[in-house]
C-alpha cells in the first residue's frame, strides 16, 4: 500500500510529508525560522481518518477529518474568519462633555 498523495492547497499552507501516514502543514507566508509557520500535525490512523494536532491559530473546532482536502477547507475557511489584528481599532466618536 502506498501513501496517498498530499493534495495541493488552494492557499498559502504547505503539506510536507514526514511520514508514510503523516503530514506537517506550515504556513508559507511566513518565513522559514519563524515558529509560527508551523500549524499542525496530521496522522492518518487505522480507520482512514485524518486526526488534527493544531498547533497555533487559526485553527478549526475540528480535529478529525475525512480528507487532507476537507481539512485544509476548513483551515481556509477558520483563516478567513480572522479578523487581523495589525488593524487600527475603529475610532470612538468623541462627544463634548455635559453640562
Amino acid at each position: 500500500m502506498t501513501a496517498p498523495e498530499p493534495p495541493k492547497p488552494a492557499s498559502v499552507w504547505e503539506v510536507i510529508p514526514i511520514a508514510r501516514t503523516a503530514w506537517r502543514i506550515c504556513d508559507s507566508a511566513l518565513t522559514e525560522n519563524d515558529a509560527a509557520r508551523l500549524v499542525a500535525y496530521v496522522d492518518r490512523n487505522e480507520t482512514g481518518t485524518y486526526d488534527v494536532l493544531w498547533l497555533r491559530s487559526p485553527c478549526p473546532t475540528r480535529s478529525r477529518y475525512r480528507s487532507l482536502n476537507e481539512l485544509l477547507a476548513d483551515l481556509d475557511a477558520a483563516a478567513a474568519a480572522v479578523v487581523p489584528r495589525a488593524d487600527r481599532p475603529r475610532k470612538i466618536p468623541h462627544f463634548p462633555p455635559r453640562i
